[in-house]
């Protein structure tokens, strides 16, 4: 479905199909992964949910990372979606805060990889310790837990921003959920 040109590039009404899936894909992940993170540091060390939760957490990081990259690729080489029509300020505000939510996105992962990386994580992922390892100490870790809150704080901006042009103009939402048309 593609809509009138901008300067002679065809541009798209709606994001395509892999797009939309990747998306929301995406956000399912980012939510599961923030209630797994809060939930498996208030466990006891030694809880076998904990360690559930922390292997759940780590392989659904991993799985994030390359979402977010296989969005990034789908979306460069896909057609352009048409942008909203929203005056200019706007229009960047929105570029800017879809860059922060990659930027962020990125960092949370980096984040998680080195707190990872600089502890007993990959022993205790195995089953060879049977306490979870103390990260608190890690400064890693400490920009991790900012970082989700940040990340947090952008998805609710963005959220916020659609229902708002939502009620303003609508035709966002269509835009992104395939089956509403």
């Amino acid at each position: 479905m593609t809509t009138a040109t901008m300067e002679g590039t065809v541009m798209r009404e709606r994001w395509s199909k892999p797009s939309a899936a990747l998306h929301w894909l995406a956000a399912i992940l980012i939510f599961g992964l923030a209630i797994a993170g809060f939930l498996m540091t208030d466990l006891a060390p030694d809880s076998s949910t904990r360690l559930l939760l922390s292997r759940l957490h780590t392989v659904g990081g991993a799985t994030l990372m390359l979402l977010t990259i296989a969005r990034l690729v789908v979306r460069w080489r896909g057609p352009a979606v048409a942008p909203l029509p929203v005056p200019e300020l706007h229009r960047r505000g929105i570029g800017v805060t879809h860059a922060l939510l990659y930027a962020v996105t990125f960092a949370m992962g980096a984040s998680g990889f080195l707190t990872g990386a600089r502890s007993a994580w990959p022993d205790y992922m195995l089953g060879q310790l049977t306490d979870a390892p103390a990260l608190e100490t890690l400064a890693s870790r400490g920009v991790h837990e900012v970082l989700v809150f940040v990340l947090l704080g952008l998805v609710l901006l963005h959220i916020g921003g659609v229902m708002l042009q939502q009620v303003r103009q609508g035709g966002v939402l269509r835009r992104i959920m395939p089956f509403l048309k």
